[in-house]
């Protein structure tokens, strides 16, 4: 059986993806040792190697790797999955430098949906079971291009929206610079 993972198109993360790589970082919990593999899109960003501490007091186990947790789906986990996090191709909202939050107002861009086509292509060798998305426009159409032709459907989860802003939502982001 291979193990796969997951995808999920998120407008939570300020920084264009994150991926699992073969860059090893070896971690322990409770006298077990575990492996985290981990890198980021920027090539010159270190990779961390700080130790995991077992947390599952504050994240309701999500850190307890001495037993499994569960999954969004419900499912208990009984094996190790990859996550491949993406996060949406660039929006109208992004390009007028406008504060977006959880409006569905802005919306993909014509580059926004070229970027999630060459996203497509890059993970096209990789096999994945679930794709979770947020049901939030930009990030939904970014998840529908690169889970085209899949068995799976697509999941949209509230969960993974971005926090309503209210007011500020549409405003000009003049302080933040672009891409906020």
């Amino acid at each position: 059986m291979m193990i796969s993972g997951v995808i999920f198109t998120t407008p939570y993360f300020s920084f264009p993806s994150i991926s699992i790589s073969n860059k090893l970082i070896p971690a322990t919990s409770a006298g077990i040792n575990y492996v985290i593999r981990c890198s980021t899109s920027t090539p010159g960003l270190p990779v961390t190697t700080e130790r995991l501490r077992n947390d599952a007091p504050l994240t309701g186990g999500a850190f307890d790797f001495e037993k499994a947790t569960t999954s969004l789906t419900k499912k208990v986990l009984d094996s190790p999955k990859k996550v491949t996090i993406v996060r949406h191709g660039l929006s109208s909202w992004n390009e007028e430098s406008r504060v977006q939050g959880s409006s569905n107002l802005s919306v993909l861009s014509e580059k926004g949906v070229m970027q999630a086509e060459r996203c497509k292509m890059a993970l096209s060798d990789m096999h994945f079971d679930q794709c979770f998305s947020s049901p939030i426009s930009r990030a939904k159409t970014t998840a529908e291009i690169i889970w085209k032709g899949k068995e799976e459907p697509l999941v949209f989860l509230d969960s993974l929206k971005e926090a309503h802003l209210f007011f500020l939502e549409g405003m000009k982001n003049v302080f933040g610079g672009r891409g906020c």
